[in-house]
């Protein structure tokens, strides 16, 4: 408890000392913020002090560009925290040319002056929007503002929320989420539910905390109740289920409108939070795809994945993003990570397998190599036993000196028809058949289809149209039909080459026959006497 109300005091004195201002950045530990207000060198390196930094100091590329940041939206010249410490004129006009940041050192990794002349008198350095580097110049000079920078230690992570966030800093400026370092102090709010936080020595305590630190973050009233605190609101409010911000009883305003009611004299308009917009009934909100917007994130091997009210810029896959930028990922530096035989590539967002010569990638499984082999190829040997010679898969070896691919149709390998390959073979089904596991032909199903290849006519109505063929059915109807009339004929010339035969021979035999017949009734006359 003592440690929070410590920590408050500490936080009141920096926020009532020192001016505000609406713009700032956090990186490495360290905070920048930028000041409109009219000072010489001096006073504004006091105004620094009272919040407990110094007039901002440029050491590196990094901190150049958040400095470049920090003055794109204000006019005119800005103190750097950098003076002149050297003789009444220096011989040098290398570094910082006798010049020390105003921690009393001169310890850089970058040096951007607008003019290597040698100093020859005490002056200060000023950066402006339209001239970034270093401006030598009087100290007393009365210019437009000054940057500070502040140690950032206790910093805390931002808010996981997939809602925006409003971060208060003590520092004198907003900012909507974009920090990755939020300062020690700094009150976050996820709109538009106001539910608020407030970060404490890298922690984020939720309100309502205790009352003695910015109210306990509540809109109207903190109220201590033993070892926990509570949030009240005045007559013909209700608190609202943040349990901080109060709602006022009934007001057909909120009841309205989905998200924020502002009202115009006696009527009121409905207001969606940033990344909604009004929907058709002008009261609900429906959430905006920013990424419909294709400059919303334009960082090479970006894209844009909305979400819910906002986006986010994710880098592409293949990419990963290093320092701010999306940078490919060398697959084949990290083991395990990729399978190739022989050789792999590194491409941009990804990776390919490349084979030794005489061989050639797998149909299969392109991370495989097998061996470059046309109908005749030559088997590697052990060098130790040249009786032990090896062929790739689907080659035979013969008279021990080459390899020969194999016909697998010789096989019987396959259900119906088969083509043969270098070192393989595939199936294939005749019509009426399908594939079916590389080598089997099975029935295709018409049972469901809608589809008929063959015409049956009946006896329905004379709208219904026959369905037509396809030209593999018309092509084995035709076949079948020629076929039966040829076997028609064969039949046909066959019985009647057999009727002749047989008529040629009854007529023979007939005479023979008839002579004994009439003979037989002769003798019976003579017998009978008849």
């Amino acid at each position: 408890m003592k440690e929070i109300i410590g920590i408050a005091m500490v936080l009141v004195i920096l926020r009532v000392h020192g001016e505000t201002t609406n713009k700032g950045h956090c990186a490495d530990g360290k905070c920048f913020t930028i000041h409109t207000d009219k000072a010489s060198f001096t006073t504004a390196q006091h105004a620094c002090e009272k919040k407990g930094g110094h007039l901002m100091t440029v050491r590196k590329d990094t901190t150049s560009d958040i400095l470049a940041d920090l003055l794109n939206a204000a006019p005119g010249d800005f103190w750097l925290g950098l003076r002149y410490a050297g003789d009444r004129c220096s011989n040098s006009t290398l570094g910082l040319k006798g010049y020390k940041w105003i921690t009393g050192d001169n310890t850089t990794q970058y040096i951007n002056w607008k003019s290597s002349q040698m100093a020859c008198s005490p002056q200060c350095v000023s950066v402006s929007k339209n001239v970034l580097k270093w401006n030598e110049r009087q100290c007393r000079e009365q210019i437009d503002g000054y940057l500070c920078e502040y140690k950032n230690a206790d910093y805390c992570d931002p808010l996981s929320s997939s809602q925006p966030v409003l971060y208060e800093t003590l520092l004198g400026f907003r900012t909507d989420g974009k920090l990755k370092e939020i300062p020690d102090g700094t009150n976050g709010t996820i709109l538009p539910f106001g539910t608020r936080f407030i970060c404490l020595s890298r922690t984020w305590i939720a309100a309502p905390w205790s009352c003695e630190v910015f109210g306990g973050g509540c809109d109207y009233k903190c109220v201590r109740n033993e070892q926990s605190y509570t949030c009240r609101c005045p007559d013909g409010y209700t608190i609202d289920a943040n349990n901080v911000t109060c709602t006022k009883q009934d007001d057909p305003c909120l009841l309205a409108c989905e998200h924020t009611c502002s009202r115009v004299g006696d009527t009121f308009v409905c207001i969606c939070r940033q990344g909604f917009e009004l929907d058709g009934d002008m009261k609900s909100c429906k959430d905006i795809n920013d990424c419909i917007d294709e400059s919303v994130c334009q960082g090479p091997n970006e894209e844009c994945v909305n979400q819910i009210g906002s986006f986010e810029c994710r880098c592409k896959p293949g990419f990963e993003r290093v320092n701010g930028f999306c940078v490919d990922i060398d697959e084949c530096s990290m083991p395990g990570s990729v399978k190739c035989d022989h050789e792999c590539v590194n491409d941009d967002g990804g990776y390919h397998c490349e084979c030794y010569e005489e061989f050639i990638q797998s149909k299969e499984d392109m991370q495989k190599c097998i061996r470059n082999c046309s109908d005749k190829c030559t088997p590697i040997c052990d060098p130790n036993n040249s009786a032990h010679c090896e062929c790739p898969e689907g080659y035979l070896l013969e008279d021990e000196k080459v390899c020969v691919d194999i016909d697998e149709c010789d096989n019987g390998n396959c259900d119906q028809g088969c083509y043969n390959t270098l070192g393989g073979f595939e199936c294939f089904c005749y019509d009426g058949f399908e594939l079916v596991e590389k080598v089997n032909c099975v029935r295709k199903d018409f049972s469901t289809s809608t589809t008929f290849d063959i015409f049956i006519p009946t006896s329905g109505s004379p709208t219904v149209q026959p369905v037509p063929l396809s030209a593999g059915n018309l092509l084995a109807i035709m076949i079948c039909t020629v076929m039966s009339v040829l076997v028609l004929v064969c039949v046909t010339h066959y019985m009647m080459r057999r009727r002749n035969k047989m008529h040629h021979h009854d007529v023979y035999k007939g005479q023979y026959d008839n002579s004994d017949f009439q003979q037989v009734i002769i003798e019976k006359n003579k017998q009978t006497g008849i």
